[in-house]
């Protein structure tokens, strides 16, 4: 048997069929139908707690519970042999309709009101003829059979919606043959043009018209079909495949309407609203083939046309999540633009730790933010609303040309305006969030892609969110103008041109998100952010598997996890072998651990980063988690606090994260996460996330940029002493860089005795301008970690993505001054630009014993940087140029890196044995 499924239908149809059921009753006398019956009808209106009915039939009265008239009543008479001998009425007490002050009962409702007065009348007739039957001497008649409640459904159909009735027939024409009922194949194949034109003359061929045929056999056929089925199925089997076929049928508006790729915003949101109100989630509301074409189609239309991620996504994502999402979606009313890739990242990751850890207390409990989603052809309405399209054009521009002009542009877009239409969304979306921290991201078409993540190329802003209501507005849209700026700077631009992407118009999206964290003194943060990957690149110990993965991970907001920031060290750990760390002595340990932190000043409404000493003087009593993650320097020992042992004004504390690691679960819950999420995407995941004290949260998803794999690497035994340049013996990945015809060489030691700003930012554009110059992949950087340093240049060169793209090969030189441990860049946005641009990556540590480090030949070979670049002779002794066929003819670099044995060296090779 079918079971009978609460009807996921709109309310009127619903009472019908609750009324249907009602008429088919043998076991009720009239008078208990007529009074069920007025019970039943408020349930067919909108407003059911303000809706009251009555039934009058030959002076008798059924109501619902305390009825009383109203303002606005619908009736419809009881005829009885044609005479009205009642009279059903429908009442609302209070007009709740958004179309008031005028009625609030639509059409529907008075079919409704008029269907049940007279299937009432009906049944009236019948009941009288057979209660005179019963008067009369001659013996009864058998009473007929009742009428099973399909039948009265088809015949309503018949009555209120023929062209359904077919459909419905249609489909149980449809069910019978599946179901293999005998004789239906052979009524369908009636209608088979290889059957009904045999016998037809020669002129009716295959490529001739065919006849018509009658439509009397069709109704016939359908008529038999009905009979059939009475025989052959139980009634409730087919009462209840009628009801799930007409819930279908009602429902396919969003099956055909998703199929349209060019319906707007506000139409498709209005669609897929109606839908979820008119159905329940836990009710199978669509035939599978539609309910995956519906899916598949919201997926293409709002978050990505990738096939890979529609495959993946189609398994995990419902009509209802869409429901869901749309509510906290803006944009152009009748645009069509999608959430970028950042947002489709974030959503599919969010909905698979939903579906597939469910029941596992490690995932029940992980939320993501409160967020808004901007579609990304706002953009496209702000840069019409400005006049601004012609900017379009300039990423075809010379890349230099593309960095002069880009901080001009961006007062430019922070100095225009909104369109009224989306000015007032955003406002909305401001006022939904709250007061409260924000942070406004980019998530452009195709970032966080696979093999494109766009790392740290697009802005993301943190904004405090207080203050007066107008005040708060201007800020959010000067942030948002801000993000699309970001979309024509000369990093984006240079990296969309080298993966052949410049003629691809990328829109922005935009997301606005609740920041993660709580109020400590007048500082917002969350206890602690940061970044975990599935696989492990750099390994710092020969223990450690690649599918160990990695986490690095911060105090207060996560930019110190993602950016190399001053002086500042991240703490990492491998969440498939935690106890393996990277810092091991107490004094290691001390030496290497987060110093500052990012936070929200709520009072400046400023992103600042602070002294951690100093906010734990200010208001350590009140950081949440604070026992777990610091620990207590007492005689050169460190010790994990218990809660209640801190004082955070006096105390030495240093940021271990030792009790989060060992006490909590924070470990099993980050590796069971990264599991699950890279066994559903099918490849190894980027995560960001932030824990306000309480929960962790989500805030990002994406695939992780790996080098490819290249193999087993053979170190050369032959090298002669004088050739070999330097070597490396820790934190090795596989590669095999050859063919090297210049080695760009930043000088360490005069980097550092460097003390004017300007000159240090002169030595990042020489070096920007270098790698415009040089033959690409035919050199290498070489200079003092660390490289692409946000904040402090000091200790590294300041670059970005554009002044590195072209090399082969960036070498981090590490000065040993003690127990020297390096922060790894890995899991940084610098590492994922190297990583993605297929740019190798090596560690020097030239003070180390057993290391190579040739300074003699990096010093003293002659330099072309005046050759090449001779307006920056001042800078001739820091940044050095050789050409290895000056140097040495004949001969060029070769640098075999083998990550297995954790050894490395480069070397110069006669350029004939290559």
């Amino acid at each position: 048997m079918i079971n009978d499924p609460s009807f996921g239908q709109s309310r009127e149809l619903q009472t019908i069929f609750t009324i249907a059921g009602l008429l088919a009753r043998e076991d009720l006398s009239l008078t208990q139908i007529l009074q069920v019956v007025a019970e039943a009808l408020p349930k067919g209106f909108k407003h059911e707690e303000v809706c009251q009915a009555r039934i009058h039939f030959w002076g008798e009265c059924f109501e619902t519970k305390g009825f009383q008239p109203g303002p606005w009543t619908l009736r419809a008479p009881i005829v009885v042999k044609g005479e009205t001998l009642g009279e059903v009425e429908v009442v609302y007490l209070e007009n709740r309709s958004s179309r008031a002050p005028g009625s609030p009962f639509h059409l529907d409702q008075k079919k409704l009101v008029d269907l049940t007065a007279q299937k009432l009348g009906q049944l009236a007739e019948i009941r009288i003829a057979q209660r005179e039957e019963e008067k009369t001497s001659a013996p009864a008649a058998p009473a007929p059979a009742a009428k099973p409640e399909w039948r009265y459904i088809l015949d309503l159909l018949t009555e209120i919606d023929p062209a359904l009735h077919l459909r419905i027939i249609r489909r149980l024409m449809n069910h019978a043959t599946k179901v293999g009922v005998p004789g239906v194949q052979k009524m369908i194949a009636q209608f088979d043009p290889a059957i009904y034109a045999q016998g037809e003359e020669a002129s009716h061929g295959s490529n001739a018209p065919l006849p018509k045929r009658d439509m009397n056999l069709v109704s016939q056929t359908f008529k038999e079909i009905e009979e059939i089925a009475s025989i052959v199925f139980e009634d409730a089997d087919l009462t209840a495949l009628l009801k799930q076929w007409m819930r279908q049928d009602k429902l396919g508006f969003l099956a055909i309407a998703t199929e349209k790729r060019d319906i707007p915003l506000v139409e498709i949101k209005e669609i897929v609203d109606r839908f979820c109100r008119e159905t329940r989630e836990d009710l199978p509301a669509l035939a599978v083939p539609d309910d995956t074409n519906v899916r598949v189609a919201l997926i293409r239309r709002f978050l990505t046309e990738s096939l890979k991620f529609i495959g993946i996504a189609k398994a995990h994502l419902s009509v209802y999540d869409f429901g869901n999402i749309l509510t906290h979606v803006l944009g152009p009313a009748q645009g069509n633009g999608k959430l970028g890739g950042k947002a489709a990242g974030l959503i599919l990751a969010a909905r698979i730790l939903k579906r597939q850890g469910t029941g596992n207390p490690l995932i029940d409990s992980i939320r993501t933010p409160k967020t808004w989603y901007i579609t990304s052809d706002g953009i496209y309405n702000f840069l019409r609303h400005n006049s601004l399209e012609d900017l379009w054009s300039l990423k075809f521009s010379p890349i230099e040309e593309v960095r002069q002009t880009f901080p001009y542009l961006e007062q430019v877009f922070k100095n225009s305006f909104f369109s009224p239409e989306m000015f007032q969304q955003i406002q909305f979306a401001m006022d939904d969030l709250g007061e409260g921290p924000l942070i406004v991201r980019s998530s452009s078409l195709l970032e966080d892609s696979e093999g494109m993540a766009f790392s740290g190329k697009y802005r993301s802003l943190f904004l405090a969110n207080v203050g007066s209501r107008e005040e708060r507005l201007e800020a959010l849209v000067d942030a948002v103008a801000e993000v699309y700026a970001s979309v024509f700077g000369p990093d984006p631009i240079q990296y969309r041109a080298e993966r052949g992407l410049l003629d691809f118009v990328e829109e922005m999206g935009i997301i606005i998100q609740k920041v993660v964290g709580h109020r400590v003194g007048k500082y917002f943060m969350p206890a602690f952010a940061g970044v975990a990957f599935s696989h492990n690149e750099f390994r710092w110990s020969p223990r450690l598997r690649r599918e160990d993965g990695i986490v690095r991970m911060v105090m207060g907001l996560g930019t110190r996890a993602v950016d190399r920031l001053g002086s500042d060290f991240p703490f990492m750990m491998s969440p498939g072998q935690p106890n393996l760390r990277v810092n091991v002595t107490p004094e290691q340990v001390a030496h290497y651990a987060q110093t500052s932190m990012d936070v929200i000043n709520l009072e400046t409404g400023r992103f600042e980063s602070l002294a951690i000493p100093d906010l734990l003087r200010e208001a350590g009593d009140d950081y949440p988690m604070l026992e777990q993650i610091v620990s207590l320097l007492e005689d050169g020992f460190l010790k994990k606090p218990m809660r209640g042992m801190i004082n955070a004004a006096k105390d030495d504390l240093v940021v271990t994260f030792a009790g989060l690691v060992e006490r909590t679960e924070f470990v099993a819950q980050i590796r069971t996460v990264l599991g699950i999420l890279q066994e559903a995407l099918g490849t190894s995941v980027d995560l960001e996330f932030a824990h306000d004290g309480s929960n962790l949260y989500l805030l990002q998803c994406r695939p992780q940029s790996r080098m490819d794999e290249e193999g087993r690497i053979h170190m050369p035994t032959k090298v002669p002493y004088e050739d070999k340049l330097f070597s490396a013996s820790k934190y090795i990945t596989n590669g095999y860089v050859e063919g090297i015809r210049y080695i760009v060489y930043v000088d360490p030691e005069e980097y550092r005795t460097i003390p004017d700003l300007a000159d240090l930012l002169a030595i990042a554009d020489c070096v920007n301008r270098l790698n415009g110059m040089l033959p690409r992949r035919k050199f290498i950087l070489m200079g003092p970690g660390r490289w692409g340093s946000r904040g402090d240049v000091t200790l590294g060169v300041g670059i970005t993505y554009s002044g590195i793209n072209n090399t082969q090969l960036l070498v981090e030189i590490a000065r040993k001054k003690g127990n020297y441990v390096p922060d790894l860049s890995f899991g940084t946005h610098f590492f994922q630009d190297l990583v993605e641009a297929r740019i190798h990556y090596l560690a020097l540590y030239p003070d180390e014993e057993g290391n190579l480090f040739n300074e003699d030949f990096l010093r003293n070979s002659p330099s072309v940087l005046t050759q090449l670049l001779p307006e920056h002779i001042r800078l001739e002794k820091a940044v050095r140029v050789i050409d290895l066929e000056k140097v040495r003819p004949g001969h060029e670099l070769d640098v075999v890196m083998d990550g297995e044995k954790d050894r490395a060296l480069g070397f110069l090779r006669p350029i004939q044995l290559h």
